[in-house]
């Protein structure tokens, strides 16, 4: 269903939503914001040459994108040379270096999306979800993992191993003219629309993944993983050494 996507969307002040749309035009300003609102599918790196070549940190690179499943659709995969620089290459490039003179030293890596997942969404059974902040979600599309500090709330009956549905709780605006998020951390989601922040929440699911532990374990300690993603609307490397 619709519910289940990813579609974000920005929402400016009246008045710099105004002046942007006179000076781009209301149709290229709803593309520029279309675009702000997700993320890039590119990670950058910079190789310490005092310590390894770019030779060497690409080839580590590509078992790296390989590993995370980064590759699929790119047959043979490999370092070679295009236009007088090592370029992992078919088709487009997954790892390349940066084009301009002074930094060769900088790599860049291709990821994929945004990608339509299938969530587990089974008639008379209401899925297991986790709701995320999103300072979480945004290292989650970029491709980490979900760590408990980013954690807001977490279904019912939630055990280590099971599969889970991964949202977001965006802010929201406030009687004082703020923004806040507006959950207690650590409340139960019942998969109905009395849920926190079910209705904003309609079009913002990152991902599923795997409960590293369970909802009970999530709330009492302080850091750790919760959720290793297993399905990303957004396919990046991480770069944590865990991926």
């Amino acid at each position: 269903t619709d519910r289940y996507t990813f579609r974000p969307g920005l929402r400016w002040q009246p008045e710099v939503e105004e002046y942007f749309a006179s000076a781009y035009g209301r149709d290229h300003f709803a593309r520029i914001s279309q675009a702000l609102a997700h993320p890039s599918c590119y990670s950058c790196i910079r190789v310490n040459t005092l310590k390894s070549t770019t030779h060497t940190v690409m080839q580590k690179l590509l078992k790296l994108v390989n590993q995370n499943g980064l590759s699929c659709g790119f047959n043979g995969l490999k370092i070679g040379e295009q236009n007088g620089g090592e370029q992992a290459h078919e088709g487009s490039y997954l790892v390349h270096k940066c084009p301009y003179s002074g930094l060769e030293n900088v790599l860049f890596i291709r990821g994929s999306g945004p990608h339509a997942l299938h969530y587990n969404d089974q008639p008379g059974h209401s899925m297991k979800e986790i709701i995320v902040s999103r300072k979480c979600a945004e290292s989650v599309l970029r491709g980490a993992q979900v760590y408990v500090p980013g954690v807001l709330a977490c279904s019912a009956h939630v055990e280590k191993g099971d599969k889970v549905a991964v949202s977001v709780a965006i802010e929201q605006p406030v009687k004082d003219s703020g923004w806040a998020v507006g959950i207690t951390r650590g409340i139960v989601l019942q998969g109905l629309q009395s849920d926190a922040h079910y209705e904003e929440r309609k079009g913002l699911y990152i991902g599923q993944g795997i409960a590293a532990m369970s909802r009970a374990g999530i709330f009492r300690v302080l850091h750790g993983v919760a959720v290793e993603m297993t399905e990303r609307v957004y396919k990046l490397p991480s770069f944590n050494g865990r991926a």
